[in-house]
C-alpha cells in the first residue's frame, strides 16, 4: 500500500467526520461513519492495486539430485489412476510455459502449436491442457522441455 493511498483514506476519514458532525451527528458516531468510509476507499484502492503472481522460487538444479520435477511434485498426483491434479497440472504448465518462452516459443500463441508439437510431441500440450493430465504426459513434457532450455554441453 502506498502512502498516497493512506492519506486518501485519512482525508475521506476526517472529512467526513467533520461533515457528519456539522450536519448534527455526535461525534463518536459520525468519527466510526468516517473510519468506515476511509476503510471503503483503502479497500477500493487495494482491489484495484496490481499483483504481481510469481510461480515459486527459482533455483538451479543441483548435480547431486535425482528425480525429475514430476517427482518432487508427486503430491498431487492420484496414484491409483496416475492422473493429476488441477493444481499440478497448473503448476506444470507454468513451468513448461517459461521454458518454451526462453526457447522462444508462446505457448498461448495458436500459431506456435505446431513448434510446441515437434518439441513435446503430438498432443501432448493438448493432453496437458485437459482436466485430467496423465503422469506419462507430464514427464515427457516436463523432460523435453528441459533438454530444450539447458546450455549445449562443448565436448
Amino acid at each position: 500500500m502506498t502512502a498516497r493511498r493512506a492519506l486518501a483514506a485519512a482525508i475521506v476519514l476526517v472529512i467526513g467526520a467533520a461533515g457528519l458532525m456539522f450536519l448534527g451527528l455526535e461525534p463518536l458516531f459520525s468519527l466510526s461513519a468516517g473510519a468506515l468510509a476511509g476503510v471503503f476507499v483503502l479497500l477500493l484502492a487495494l482491489r484495484h492495486a496490481p499483483v504481481r503472481v510469481d510461480d515459486g522460487p527459482r533455483r538451479e538444479r543441483a548435480s547431486f539430485e535425482r528425480g525429475s520435477e514430476v517427482a518432487r511434485l508427486a503430491w498431487g498426483f492420484n496414484m491409483r489412476t496416475g492422473v493429476a491434479g488441477i493444481a499440478l497440472t497448473r503448476r506444470t504448465r507454468a513451468i513448461l510455459a517459461r521454458r518454451l518462452a526462453a526457447a522462444g516459443i508462446d505457448a498461448d500463441d495458436p500459431a506456435h502449436v505446431a513448434r510446441i508439437d515437434a518439441v513435446m510431441g503430438e498432443g501432448v500440450w493438448q493432453r496437458i491442457d485437459a482436466v485430467r493430465a496423465q503422469r506419462a504426459d507430464l514427464e515427457r513434457a516436463l523432460d523435453t522441455t528441459e533438454r530444450l532450455t539447458r546450455p549445449q554441453e562443448r565436448s
